[in-house]
This record gives C-alpha cells, sequence and structure tokens, in this order.
C-alpha cells in the first residue's frame, strides 16, 4: 500500500472516531424513528429474545474506554495487515 492511501486511511478513520463522538452525545439523549413512534402510540418494548453476551457498559466513561480500545485494536490490526503486504510485494 503506498504511503499517501495509508495516510487518507488512517485521516478516514480518525475523522470517524471523532464523528461518532459527537453522534454519542445526540443519540444517546434522542430516540430513533422506532422509538418516537412506539412513544407515540403508547407500545411498550417487550423483552430481548437474545442477550447479548456482552455489554456496551452503563455509563459513557466504559463506553468510551470500550470504544477507544476496539478502535485502536481495528488500526492495531489494519496497519499489521498493510505492513505484512507491503514486505510481500517488496520481496519480489
Amino acid at each position: 500500500m503506498e504511503r499517501k492511501h495509508f495516510i487518507a486511511a488512517a485521516a478516514i478513520l480518525f475523522a470517524f472516531s471523532i464523528g461518532l463522538v459527537g453522534f454519542y452525545l445526540f443519540a444517546s439523549e434522542l430516540g430513533d424513528g422506532l422509538e418516537v413512534t412506539m412513544e407515540k402510540n403508547g407500545v411498550e418494548e417487550g423483552e430481548p429474545v437474545y442477550q447479548a453476551p456482552f455489554d456496551y457498559g452503563d455509563s459513557y466513561l466504559a463506553s468510551l474506554i470500550m470504544g477507544l480500545i476496539g478502535f485502536a485494536a481495528t488500526f492495531g490490526l489494519i496497519f499489521l495487515y498493510m505492513r505484512g503486504s507491503r514486505s510481500l510485494k517488496s520481496d519480489r
């Protein structure tokens, strides 16, 4: 992968991570379309059919830390993959 592509990918990931923080601040307070429609019609949410093995956390700080860990892990894996493919390309 060329350096300019790597820089562009890193910039997109960085912008996305910053945008998610802003999205989370507004999305947590405002309901989505289904929630608003259910509230207007007086429908209660039922019990979930499936419970995920992991929870996103009950606080903003826990969610933020888990998001940062996930972002770092994803970025690290992509970085290692790109370095590996670059070294394979230079061996040829």
